[in-house]
């Protein structure tokens, strides 16, 4: 029997632990010997950092089913805080709670257990010390938090799983799906999994989570000329847009305009601007049936070659599959 201990962290994401505990079950179920012994597949059990009940972001209690310490698991499962996805300025109050369980996760790697994380849950294997020599994803939102804090950490976060061997990162919080998936494909057998996804109506492991990112303008700086060509930009990008201008408007020569924008955004002009006419690309596609020609035209792109390369390799997928996915007006009510 494999043991699984799921990591509940106060204001975690809830229905991600009891969710992970939810799967695990069904594959028991579906991974079942014909005879119909009670041999389970997986003994997965919820622990916290001091065996006490956590509350969820949602206000949801969360149980420990059993001492932390009396389990020793095989792999182990950190759950998500939601806080650290919403902003740098609750990264820490997020973090802090699980402190107390570093010296335990890599006690527990040292001994063989596999560690995995769900979201942010990143955050506390990289706090840890447990990413150093690993590739890492998180949520989409907080990956420009996580390079700021780990800068000698790699992150792909346009994966939703990345498997090291020993550790294992899934994406944004509904990840955990696709990590369970992953997790009962390699613990007990692809044919279980594929049963499991069966038993559940699930679609079998996503890939990516590029398709769902957005962007979103930085400007907690405190550059003010920069600011001022954020907004600019923010009114004018459907319009022919030149970086000369750009700078006059922020009054900047153009050289120092361009290396403050990156240094206040992470992003240079030409980048930024992109990444505007691409969102407003999606909303369109989104919230509307014009014809993909003419959004492109409307977000301020002649070249509708140009323009379709860009947002697949920003995306990752074609204009017309994101609008497949995503779009909430119908054909008919258009």
């Amino acid at each position: 029997m494999f043991r699984v201990a799921i990591v509940a962290l106060p204001r975690c994401h809830a229905s991600g632990v009891h969710g992970i505990l939810d799967f695990f079950t069904v594959a028991n179920y579906c991974g079942a010997p014909p005879s119909g012994t009670d041999e389970s597949l997986f003994d997965c059990q919820v622990v916290t950092v001091d065996d006490q009940p956590v509350r969820g972001y949602s206000g949801a209690l969360v149980t420990p089913t059993i001492a932390r310490n009396d389990f020793q698991a095989d792999l182990i499962v950190v759950g998500s805080s939601v806080e650290a996805a919403i902003g740098a300025e609750y990264l820490d109050r997020a973090l802090a709670p699980a402190k107390p369980i570093h010296g335990w996760l890599l006690d527990a790697k040292a001994r063989g257990a596999v560690i995995a994380s769900v979201c942010t849950g990143s955050f506390v294997l990289a706090e840890a010390g447990l990413m150093d020599d690993a590739v890492a994803t998180t949520h989409w939102r907080a990956a420009p938090m996580f390079r700021d804090r780990y800068p000698d950490i790699r992150l792909d976060e346009n994966q939703l799983v990345v498997d090291n061997g020993q550790i294992i990162c899934a994406g944004g919080a509904t990840a955990f799906v696709d990590l369970c998936l992953y997790l009962v494909e390699r613990f007990a057998s692809p044919s279980v999994a594929l049963a499991c996804s069966k038993m559940l109506v699930m679609d079998g492991r996503r890939q990516e989570q590029t398709p769902y990112m957005a962007f979103y303008s930085t400007k907690a700086h405190q550059d003010e000329a920069i600011r001022k060509a954020q907004g600019w930009l923010e009114a004018h990008y459907a319009e022919p847009v030149t970086i000369d201008e750009v700078a006059s408007v922020a009054g900047l020569g153009t050289r120092t305009f361009k290396r403050r924008f990156k240094e206040a955004t992470g992003e240079t002009p030409i980048s930024y601007l992109q990444h505007l006419r691409i969102e407003a690309a999606k909303h369109l596609l989104e919230s509307s049936r014009e014809q993909t020609a003419r959004i492109i035209w409307s977000v301020g792109y002649e070249d509708a070659s140009s323009f379709r390369r860009l947002f697949k390799r920003t995306a990752g997928c074609t204009m017309e599959q994101y609008r497949k996915r995503f779009s909430y007006v119908s054909p008919a009510a258009a």
